[in-house]
């Protein structure tokens, strides 16, 4: 077949959002509850259902979330929590926020994600949790980390903002109560979302009051209902917080989102194996691990890894070629170490990097790339992603 270079720019990531999501945003407007209220607590409740957890609050983000993780943990300053540096900065950041301090363990240089093999040499008696980042959709070796968390006496964080109905074990994502809370993304890149948007799991219903007040106000629990009829316009500030509610417009998507969820997977499966098959035979390429019956992968992101020694030039040179195709990448992630302020961070906190460094994390790192990958990208959309990138390789 003779190559053409496509007309129309194919971004990696396009969200689905069909009618009945905005027949219901539509709704909420013309019913008067634009921010939190019914429609939100109605989002929350099929959270818990999908995913199998007697507990999920929403609120405006996964990295808002998060930083209420390590408040409700009591990170104090000069706290050590371990976690992987490829991943997104938030994942750090939300850490050094409460006075923390990240310390970093390299990858499984197959799936991306944080190796457990690391985790015994990076704990010290400052070591109070671990966060595991479900880089991509494909689950974590859960089980080495709760055992190695257990023996030292930790908590454990689930970085799940990539993991919306990937399981483990046949237990969707922070079902199983070793975790004490697990965090999800609704960002318009993942597969489901709500415009922005984001939640936490979580299992011990002591932990819901805190939660509550500290997404809004450090008001107490149900405010939202103090304009409904059945509310109070009194009420009472515990503690000083931040605004970080979930919107019922933003719930209007969710809801519908959730119950495409499991479609939007599959699909995203049948794409993901064919570029395996498609690109199976090109040296200059190392492909993503499709998971197994363990770790059973939601297929957020397709990320290979060039090898400039075989290609004939680096990542960021291969990305600009296939943006002169008009095929668009992302690059998840940058390590999270690499950028200046957390250059400059880990200079002065050497004894949170491991002496022999993160070998696996920057290899990966400088190579790694991720091509289109939706629900709607169609068969003739990844010929020719295909296509593109064997006509540069050849060149």
């Amino acid at each position: 077949m003779t190559y053409k270079r496509r007309e129309a720019f194919l971004p990696f990531t396009r969200p689905m959002v069909g009618q009945e999501e905005i027949a219901e945003i539509i709704d909420s407007i013309e019913s008067g509850w634009l921010t939190t209220g019914p429609k939100a607590a109605k989002f929350e409740e099929a959270l818990q259902a999908y995913n199998g957890i007697p507990h999920v609050l929403a609120m405006n983000s996964a990295t808002t979330a998060q930083e209420i993780t390590m408040q409700c943990l009591g990170i104090q300053p000069g706290d050590e929590v371990i976690t992987t540096a490829l991943t997104w900065v938030s994942t750090l950041s939300t850490i050094i926020l409460q006075g923390g301090i990240p310390v970093l363990v390299d990858i499984d240089p197959v799936t991306l994600n944080l190796d457990p093999r690391g985790l015994e040499a990076a704990i010290t008696p400052r070591t109070k949790g671990i966060i595991p980042v479900h880089l991509t959709g494909l689950p974590c070796p859960m089980d080495e980390i709760w055992a190695i968390a257990e023996r030292h006496g930790l908590w454990v964080v689930e970085d799940a903002a990539q993991a919306m109905g990937a399981s483990y074990r046949g237990r969707k994502i922070g079902a199983d109560p070793r975790s004490v809370f697990s965090v999800y993304s609704f960002h318009p890149n993942k597969n489901m979302t709500t415009g922005e948007g984001g939640a936490i799991a979580f299992h011990d219903a002591a932990h819901e009051p805190r939660i509550k007040r500290l997404r809004f106000h450090g008001i107490e629990r149900d405010a939202w209902k103090r304009f409904a009829k059945e509310g109070s316009p009194h009420f009472d500030v515990t503690e000083p917080s931040r605004k970080a509610n979930f919107m019922d417009i933003q719930a209007a998507m969710g809801l519908h989102q959730i119950k495409k969820l499991d479609g939007f997977n599959a699909r995203r499966g049948v794409l993901f194996r064919r570029y395996l098959e498609l690109l199976a035979d090109l040296p200059e390429v190392v492909l993503p691990s499709p998971g197994d019956d363990v770790h059973a992968h939601c297929f957020h992101l397709f990320v290979l890894r060039i090898r400039p020694e075989k290609a004939g030039m680096d990542r960021d040179a291969f990305v600009a070629r296939l943006k002169d195709e008009n095929i668009g990448t992302g690059i998840h992630y940058r390590p999270a170490h690499v950028h200046s302020f957390y250059r400059d961070f880990y200079a002065a906190h050497p004894g949170a990097l491991p002496k022999d460094g993160l070998p696996h994390t920057e290899w990966s790192g400088e190579r790694l790339m991720s091509l289109p990958l939706w629900p709607g990208l169609t068969e003739d959309d990844q010929d020719q992603v295909v296509a593109a990138i064997r006509q540069i390789l050849a060149k």
